[in-house]
């Protein structure tokens, strides 16, 4: 009978892999709250956010969109990043 051993990994990269999610979270939140404060700049108005009553539904939808849209652009960069520690 034999046994398979799991390859062994660095104690850095087992923190890394870890810290991924915290890292995306982090970078998520403060590219948000840049997004917010740069279109109230920009417009003189807040983001129209879901639960603003004076934001049209259209406005609320493309917000979403481009906030969705470039939440997954930072996490793609983020984890394109991270995973070129592994090579």
């Amino acid at each position: 009978m034999t046994t398979a051993t799991a390859p062994a990994v660095s104690s850095a990269r087992g923190a890394l892999q870890t810290a991924r999610p915290l890292i995306t979270l982090g970078a998520t939140f403060v590219v948000r709250k840049a997004m917010m404060k740069g279109y109230e700049a920009r417009t003189g108005k807040p983001a129209p956010v879901i639960y603003s009553r004076d934001a049209s539904v259209v406005s609320k939808v493309l917000w979403a969109a481009a906030m969705a849209a470039t939440i997954a652009a930072i996490e793609i960069v983020l984890w394109q990043i991270l995973d070129s520690d592994d090579d």
